[in-house]
């Protein structure tokens, strides 16, 4: 309640009282008396009639209620008694100035003890009655109860007080060191309970020790000598650690009396109360505080008090103790090459956080928290749908870390290889909140990679080459062993066929000049011949006319079979050309007839061979080479042909430069998945035993080697074609004339 309209309500009290009064003294009429007494007796507020000598008359029942004492007491002795002893000076000074006339009414706050030694507190309001000279006659005075009033005030003004100690501290924590901040906010929590003393202690990791923080600087100067290790078992230490081990809050208002104290170091101050609040954080107890010695007994407020003010030093500390290891850990991140990354788990990745020295890659920190650019885009085109694919299936996978490599194009359009390690923080339903990335350029590492795969890429090339190479090579060697095989073939084959051939045309003569002898002797002999009859039988019986003529045409059929014999060792000696393994100029056509002849065996019996010869020019070859070319083209058409078919070769000259020959045949053809791989080594489509897998390989190292192209169409069920193309002249691509 404000002073003014309480001193106008009592003033207007007060002058009801003095009419009251002065009718009681002029009219003394009992029935006036009645009505004041009554009224006297059920007001509110507490009224009394005091002397000038500070004795109270009467009093009404609300002030005997107020201060807890009967008529009796409060009419026994000087009202000024009642008063609080601090108070005493104040009251005396008004009542001066109202029994010297300079003041007619007055009021105070005032505290009022109690019989029981509790202290209330009233508004007392006092009127002067003077008689008719002047002089002071008594004293009314009205008392109104207003401790719920003032206590309400006290706590008022105490959370004020205290909310602006917890404002504060943030403020302190910045200009003070962590020690001298502790203390500031345990000397606010001393002075905001009317402590003696304050101390924060510390609770290891363990929960086995304690260690001392801080005191007070009033402990330290007025109250605490002692002189400890700073760190103490919480087995050994007396009820003021019962806090750490029950995670309560503790209060001692009789601490003499209490149990289980234990007793207090020597120098210690004594104790009389005290309060001790934990800080405990996700169930555990971290840190101590508490005040002790104040004259009056702590209450709930005061631990509340003692409790925020822990909690809030205790947060501070630890936030800066996470942002000096923060700042340390971004010092030594922002020296090192590693990037450090937050993304939001939401659509585009914004980025919540990134180190600094993201500038190394041409960016800043605000432009990537801005998502100007968004992360997203400066991963490289190529890569990004791979990385989005795979953090959406390592998420979705409940993977908490994975681990990623790719590109990332720097502010200056520069292109650089990654590996991103990241974490992934997820909500209590086990959602994904954020992406914690740790980003490193490998691109030095991956250049090495990527030469060390190039070099292993080549190396493969070059052992393939090397394996078609020692493939052909055999091939080759083993061609030319047929090859010589074959030309010795045909000299061993060519004595003999050479005197068999002279010799039946030396019989042939010989057979003839019999034939004449005989037919002179008998032209010559008549039937008078002793004998005629006999050779003329003899004749007969041996069917010597049919000899006669069967015995020409036997000796035609022989020197046909040995010309064919002929025609052939000279095949196999054109088809190996063991002395001709060297670049000459040949005839492709010659080539053809003399590889058809020696695997005409393979096709006589099912397959027509169609000859569609053009006009060829000398093609400067290694011509042994390309018969076995040839000779693989037809072996494969044949075996293409299940039971009758035809085999075209055809020969044209494209143009001045080149040739080409065709060999098609209507087999069973090729089916189109096969058609990329016929030319691979050891890839083949016949039954195992049926074919190596070299012939067409070996036929396409061939055809390069003379610098032409080999190709291929086919339809499955109606054949294929190979088609062959030469240059005629190959040194023009830069084969020396002595060099394949």
């Amino acid at each position: 309640m404000s002073e003014l309209p309480f001193l106008v309500w009592a003033l207007v009290a007060l002058g009801s009282g003095l009419l009251i009064h002065q009718r009681w003294r002029i009219a003394g009429l009992r029935a006036e008396q009645g009505r004041y007494q009554a009224i006297f007796d059920n007001a509110l507020v507490g009224m009394a009639n005091s002397t000038p000598a500070l004795r109270w008359t009467d009093a009404n029942p609300t002030l005997c209620q107020i201060l807890d004492q009967s008529v009796a007491n409060l009419t026994a002795v000087d009202w000024l008694d009642f008063v609080h002893p601090e108070d005493r000076p104040v009251t005396q000074r008004l009542l001066d100035a109202i029994r010297h006339g300079e003041r007619a009414t007055g009021t105070l706050e005032v505290r009022c003890l109690r019989r029981d030694g509790s202290i209330v507190f009233v508004n007392l309001g006092m009127q002067a009655i003077r008689g008719d000279s002047g002089e002071l006659d008594s004293l009314f005075m009205m008392i109104e109860d207003i401790t719920q009033r003032q206590v309400a005030e006290t706590q008022f003004a105490n959370q004020v007080n205290r909310s602006l100690v917890l404002i504060e501290l943030p403020r302190q924590a910045e200009l003070l060191d962590e020690r001298e901040f502790m203390r500031y906010a345990l000397e606010r929590a001393e002075a905001l309970t009317g402590s003696r003393i304050g101390f924060m202690h510390f609770v290891n990791d363990d929960g086995e020790n304690i260690e001392l923080a801080i005191w007070t600087r009033k402990t330290v100067e007025h109250y605490c000598t002692a002189v400890a290790d700073r760190h103490y078992p919480i087995s050994q230490a007396g009820i003021w650690a019962d806090a750490a081990r029950t995670g309560q809050a503790v209060m001692v208002n009789d601490y003499a009396a209490a149990e289980n104290k234990r007793g207090l170091p020597e120098g210690h101050s004594q104790l009389t109360r005290l309060l001790s609040v934990p800080v405990v954080e996700n169930g555990v107890v971290r840190m101590l505080a508490g005040v002790g010695n104040r004259e009056s007994d702590y209450a709930a407020y005061d631990s509340e008090t003692v409790q925020l003010i822990a909690n809030e030093t205790w947060r501070i500390v630890r936030r800066l103790r996470a942002d000096r290891a923060l700042r340390l850990a971004m010092q030594v991140v922002n020296a090192s090459p590693v990037v450090c990354f937050r993304w939001a788990a939401t659509t585009g990745w914004p980025v919540v956080f990134v180190s600094e020295n993201v500038r190394q890659w041409g960016y800043t920190q605000e432009q990537l928290q801005s998502g100007t650019p968004s992360f997203s885009s400066i991963i490289h085109p190529d890569d990004l749908a791979r990385v989005c694919d795979e953090v959406a299936r390592h998420t979705a996978a409940g993977l908490n870390a994975y681990e990623q490599e790719y590109r990332l194009i720097t502010a200056q359009g520069e292109v650089i290889w990654v590996v991103d390690r990241t974490k992934v923080s997820r909500d209590a339903q086990d959602q994904p909140t954020y992406y914690d990335g740790v980003i490193t350029d490998i691109s030095e590492r991956k250049q090495q990679q990527l030469l060390i795969a190039d070099a292993l890429a080549q190396q493969r090339v070059l052992n393939k080459r090397l394996e078609e190479a020692n493939n052909q090579l055999l091939q080759s060697e083993k061609m030319a062993s047929i090859g010589q095989l074959a030309a010795g073939v045909a000299h061993e084959l060519n004595n003999p066929i050479g005197f068999v051939h002279s010799n039946l045309g030396t019989l042939d003569g010989y057979i003839r000049d019999l034939m004449a002898i005989i037919d002179a002797y008998a032209a010559k002999s008549g039937d008078d011949y002793p004998h005629q009859k006999e050779m003329q039988l003899l004749r007969e019986e041996r069917d010597f006319d049919f000899v006669r003529e069967d015995i020409f045409k036997l000796l035609a059929e022989s020197k046909d079979g040995l010309a064919r014999v002929r025609k052939i060792v000279q095949d196999l000696r054109t088809f190996s050309r063991v002395d001709e393994q060297e670049w000459q100029e040949a005839d492709l056509h010659e080539g053809l007839d003399s590889t058809l002849n020696i695997v005409w065996n393979e096709l006589k019996y099912k397959c027509e061979v169609v000859k569609d010869y053009g006009d060829l020019p000398p093609v400067y070859c290694l011509i042994s080479q390309l018969n076995q070319v040839f000779m693989n083209l037809l072996v494969n058409a044949g075996h293409a042909i299940a039971v009758k078919g035809t085999i075209t070769i055809r020969t044209r000259q494209l143009d001045e430069a080149r040739v080409s020959v065709e060999i098609s045949d209507t087999g069973c053809g090729i089916a189109p998945e096969n058609l990329n791989r016929i030319f691979e080594p050891f890839f083949t489509t016949k039954p195992v035993g049926k074919g190596t897998g070299l012939g067409l390989s070996l036929a396409y190292g061939i055809i390069q080697r003379h610098h032409g192209s080999i190709a291929v169409t086919s339809e499955p069920g109606r054949g294929s074609t190979f088609r062959v193309i030469l240059p005629i002249h190959p040194h023009g691509t830069g084969i020396p004339e002595d060099q394949p």
